[in-house]
């Protein structure tokens, strides 16, 4: 169930989400703000749309209707979005919630009844620490970002994760762009003197062109016949073509 949307949904437009059984919530983040928050009372509701949101923010309450636990939530919505700040809040007055809620990927704490000039204060101050840990973090490649600390590539939103191996094999594609690279450089550089054979480097080459093609990349993970393999970007017009 979707609550509280002031505007109608623009996933091109600034906007944050809201996950509260109180639809008043992200009417009044919206209006401290200045920015359209999108609402869900659930997060069963929210997981369902967030693959095709991009915002930049997450307010997610503690305690939600059935008994649920906003907390729950975190770990999921860290997976999608590995630079956006999520901050928690609550009436709750625990304080041990605060150490939970941070230790599984929250990035702040406000408490309800809310304070315009903390959330404001809080939410700035978080965007702008997000904003510069992805600068870090991120290389850009052809249409993608990949992230080697998040083993993810994303594009436009949407997000595919790789496991370790898989994560250093693209690392090294990536130092290596557009030149072919021999499987024997890739193995010995993957596993050291320890023989593997060709069909498993093939499993992991098969995983990143996975993940490529789960995030809509044109970015292409060539094998070359007798010579190795390489990555490099296809144009759109020219993989058309």
């Amino acid at each position: 169930m979707l609550l509280g949307s002031h505007e109608s949904m623009d996933t091109n437009a600034r906007y944050t989400i809201t996950l509260d059984d109180d639809a008043s919530i992200s009417r009044i983040i919206a209006q401290v703000t200045g920015i359209p928050s999108h609402g869900f009372a659930t997060g069963e509701s929210l997981m369902k749309k967030a693959g095709s949101m991009d915002p930049v923010a997450i307010f997610v309450d503690v305690h939600l209707e059935g008994n649920a636990n906003g907390l729950d939530m975190i770990p999921e919505l860290r997976k999608i979005y590995p630079f956006v700040p999520i901050i928690v809040q609550t009436s709750d007055p625990k304080d041990d919630l605060i150490g939970q809620a941070l230790a599984i990927g929250a990035n702040d704490f406000i408490r309800k009844p809310i304070n315009p000039i903390e959330l404001t204060g809080r939410l700035h101050a978080r965007i702008q620490e997000m904003s510069a840990r992805k600068k870090i973090d991120v290389i850009t490649i052809g249409d993608i970002e990949f992230s080697p600390s998040q083993s993810s590539v994303s594009k436009n939103g949407k997000v595919a994760y790789l496991p370790k191996l898989e994560t250093q094999l693209l690392i090294i594609l990536i130092e290596q762009r557009d030149l072919i690279a021999s499987r024997e450089e890739l193995k010995q550089r993957l596993w050291g003197r320890i023989a593997v054979s060709e069909n498993t480097l093939d499993r992991k080459i098969s995983d990143i062109r996975k993940a490529l093609g789960e995030v809509g990349s044109l970015c292409v993970v060539q094998s070359h016949y007798r010579k190795g393999i390489s990555l490099s970007y296809v144009a759109e017009e020219k993989k058309l073509g």
